[in-house]
């Protein structure tokens, strides 16, 4: 591809874009690529060439979508279903980790990731706020 480009410029070609006529009616549009995480996917609405809606569903939104129509959890959701919230340790001071976060991460999510542990009276007893989902922040 990139000898290609290096083709065309040497010949004098090295036009950038192409005019385009945008419809006047009522148009819908969706594109979808496939992408690391899963795929993306661009909703677009026109009328009167103008756009009236633009959506991208990224493949983080996606997998941390919550229950679709049908009852069925989201693929995040879906991995954390059994998942330990925390990994098994004897002593403070041993623990390395949050189990439930590393199922979440192996999704390599494009989001950040904050945990609050809960004890009783809505007091947070711990917060884990980091990407590598280890106790070291």
């Amino acid at each position: 591809m990139v000898l290609k480009a290096f083709d065309l410029l040497r010949r004098g070609e090295d036009k950038v874009s192409t005019k385009f006529e945008v419809p006047m009616g009522e148009r819908r549009g969706v594109g979808f690529w496939g992408a690391g995480r899963g795929y993306l996917s661009h909703h677009l609405t026109l009328d009167k060439g103008a756009i009236t809606n633009y959506q991208i569903v990224t493949p983080s939104t996606f997998n941390a979508s919550p229950k679709d129509p049908f009852g069925n959890p989201g693929p995040y959701e879906e991995a954390v279903l059994n998942t330990p919230i925390l990994e098994d340790f004897d002593q403070p001071s041993d623990f390395t980790g949050v189990d439930m976060l590393r199922a979440i991460r192996s999704f390599d999510p494009c989001m950040p990731c904050t945990t609050h542990i809960y004890g009783g009276e809505r007091e947070i007893v711990r917060e884990v706020n980091t990407c590598a989902c280890s106790a070291e922040g």
